[in-house]
């Protein structure tokens, strides 16, 4: 995760975004540097519920009001990156806040789908970054080479399109917090 990180970000410095490049390259040394974050230690029992933070539709409705506020900034912008910097810094405290549990172990990861999502990963890696340095520079998108964000281009110049995607981002993201 960490190499795949910094990758990710040095090619996003490469490609001219440096905001996402330092803050890519920020959090795998963070996680490189074995920083230990301060998290609420929980007791899981068998039976564990995820507690209730609010109601789910509620929640939703301040999901479609976030995506499609959010989703009217420009591409790009300051605006539009301040707002998923500060929601993604709540959503990596909510998860830290209860992220350690102590009871039954819940095993190793198998084998198999450890090596299913690492081809996965590893595949897609090694497609964008073909694609990318066959473009006709890091910065010009090409759709004879396409990359995922050339790819995400015509969706992305859409205010629908953009709000879309972000409550797509944020039921994922929801559902990893609370997971």
């Amino acid at each position: 995760m960490i190499v795949i990180l910094a990758l990710a970000g040095l090619f996003d410095g490469l490609a001219g975004n440096p905001v996402h490049a330092v803050l890519l390259v920020g959090v795998a040394l963070l996680l490189w540097s074995g920083v230990d974050l301060p998290v609420q230690v929980e007791e899981r029992s068998e039976a564990a519920v995820v507690p209730d933070d609010g109601h789910p539709l509620v929640v939703l409705v301040i999901a479609v009001v976030y995506a499609v506020a959010v989703g009217g900034f420009d591409r790009y912008s300051w605006p539009a990156t301040l707002a998923v910097i500060v929601l993604g810094v709540v959503g990596l405290m909510m998860a830290f806040r209860t992220s350690r549990t102590i009871g039954p172990d819940p095993g190793p990861i198998g084998r198999r789908g450890a090596v299913a999502w690492a081809s996965v990963f590893v595949a897609l890696g090694l497609w964008e970054l073909t694609n990318l340095l066959l473009q006709p520079d890091l910065v010009t998108g090409s759709y004879a080479h396409p990359t995922l964000s050339t790819l995400l281009d015509p969706i992305l110049a859409l205010h629908t399109g953009r709000s879309a995607l972000l409550f797509v981002w944020l039921v994922l993201g929801w559902y990893l917090v609370k997971r």
